[in-house]
């Protein structure tokens, strides 16, 4: 199994390079490439010599996702209250046909997908729960002071 680099496209050697997660959408790429006879079966990785420009691709998918993620909830919020606070009746198919817009435009993200390294978080595993953001706030107990030593006249 050859080891690939998913920025250059060139061969990396054993030991060199940082593999890729094998998360759901590398697998169902994988799978659709099998059923199609067309499999390389390569080990995913990023080689030291491109991860500075690696980090800077996944930084813009991460942007660009949460971009697109947020339209499509603004989109799909004006297109089922819209008619309904204006005055229209309610429609189920609208409403269905409203989802079906915001998965498309929220999937459009996928086309610049750039998936994230071996043991790497993600920005969703990166974010704070409530509890940290309590103990971040909460007031720290106050560092005791040293007793000081009396002069002696």
């Amino acid at each position: 199994m050859a080891r690939m680099c998913i920025v250059s496209r060139e061969q990396v050697e054993p030991g060199e390079g940082t593999p890729i997660k094998e998360d759901a959408i590398i697998r169902t790429i994988r799978n659709i490439k099998e059923k199609l006879g067309i499999l390389q079966n390569n080990k995913l990785v990023v080689s030291d010599e491109k991860l500075e420009e690696y980090k800077k691709k996944r930084s813009k998918f991460e942007k660009m996702a949460v971009i697109h993620i947020t339209v499509a909830a603004i989109l799909v919020l004006l297109l089922v209250l819209g008619p309904i606070l204006l005055g229209a009746p309610f429609n189920i198919v609208s409403i269905f046909f409203a989802l079906l817009l915001g998965l498309m435009v929220a999937a459009l993200a996928l086309l610049s997908y750039v998936p994230a390294l071996q043991g790497e978080e993600g920005a969703a595993a990166k974010a704070s729960t409530a509890n940290d953001v309590v103990k971040r706030l909460s007031p720290r107990s106050s560092p005791k002071k040293p007793k000081r030593k009396k002069k002696k006249k």
